[in-house]
């Protein structure tokens, strides 16, 4: 008995030791390099934004933070292979609020699933090229309208994309809205590119991505999908709010989407403090807000709470959105977002 009593003290003595070394390594986190996967191709929104961010948090780690682009099934390939790896803060993700993937049918995982950080807020635009034979948003109406054949092709980053979910979530009041023929690319980059090749005949897409060729005129904004008319640095004239041209569709604005960075939502807590930490003050920095003029965006910088109401907010009402369209393969309801 005497020697059990013995055993069971070293056990409890180096099970402590254990413990303490693991608290002691969290605490001092990091103490290596991290890895930040952009489940996208190069270029794009989540691809700019995370890189911008980390190259800052970086700085005020001390240790490098390694880009990784993974695209693929609208961001559930690289998304997956984060959930895969240890859940210790050192593997990070940079994209837009996850909030359409399970409801899609593209992954298992929940939004839930994920602790967000809100770097910036960007508005979606639709634009066409300089020579397209849209001059305004009605023109573009009017043929959408009239095209019972779905051949007008709208580029977006994959099904479930900000782009996609945009065009969705207003032809939940306008059908005309969703009668463009959605078409899939890697990513942001991509879905611009196809539109000036002219692969495609109009664009529903991020801000971000457009900026610099709405500065130099090779792309024209018809509308913003914003309450007000959207005025970017740099673009001559203000972007119409398409409440202006359908006025029925301002219960659904605005319409865009908050890009940063993410984390499997079981980090340690401790890790978890120390990332949300150095993201605030990244966010805080002149780069980081000089990026937000540069490419059309409003810069947010938010803590875990408050990123993961946008995330969780998101997840409702657009969930809800695809589902009543029949559009969603499962319900928002199935991982416990009720109806608001």
């Amino acid at each position: 008995m005497k020697k059990l009593l013995t055993v069971l003290l070293v056990l409890c003595v180096v099970m402590t030791a254990v413990f303490a070394q693991a608290a002691a390594e969290t605490a001092k986190f990091p103490t290596k390099d991290i890895t930040l996967i952009v489940p996208w191709g190069a270029g794009g929104s989540s691809d700019l934004v995370g890189r911008r961010v980390t190259d800052e948090m970086a700085k005020i780690f001390g240790v490098n933070i390694s880009v990784v682009n993974t695209p693929g099934a609208t961001g559930t390939v690289g998304m997956t292979d984060c959930l895969l790896k240890p859940h210790d803060g050192y593997t990070l993700i940079a994209n837009a609020t996850p909030h359409t993937h399970y409801v899609n049918g593209l992954a298992d995982w929940s939004p839930k699933d994920w602790d967000f950080l809100a770097a910036y807020y960007v508005p979606c635009v639709i634009a066409v090229q300089k020579d397209s034979k849209y001059k305004t948003f009605n023109d573009l109406y009017e043929a959408l309208k009239s095209n019972p054949a779905n051949t007008i092709k709208n580029s977006v980053a994959g099904i479930g994309s900000s782009g996609y979910n945009a065009v969705m979530v207003l032809s939940a009041t306008d059908k005309v809205m969703g009668k463009g023929l959605n078409t899939p690319y890697a990513g942001g980059a991509d879905a611009i590119k196809a539109l000036l090749a002219g692969e495609v005949d109009f664009t529903s897409q991020l801000s971000n991505e457009m900026i610099d060729l709405l500065r130099s005129g090779d792309l024209v904004a018809l509308c913003s999908l914003t309450s007000d008319d959207l005025v970017l640095d740099g673009v001559k004239d203000p972007i119409p709010s398409i409440k202006k041209f359908i006025p029925e569709l301002e219960k659904s604005l605005p319409i865009g989407d908050a890009f940063g960075l993410m984390f499997p939502a079981d980090v340690p807590d401790a890790t978890k403090a120390i990332l949300e930490d150095a993201f605030v003050k990244a966010c805080k920095t002149d780069s980081v807000k000089a990026f937000a003029n540069e490419k059309g965006m409003v810069l947010l910088g938010a803590n875990i709470a408050e990123s993961n109401k946008l995330k969780d907010d998101a997840a409702v009402a657009i969930g809800y959105v695809l589902w009543d369209l029949g559009i969603a393969k499962h319900s928002p309801a199935d991982k416990g977002y009720q109806r608001p």
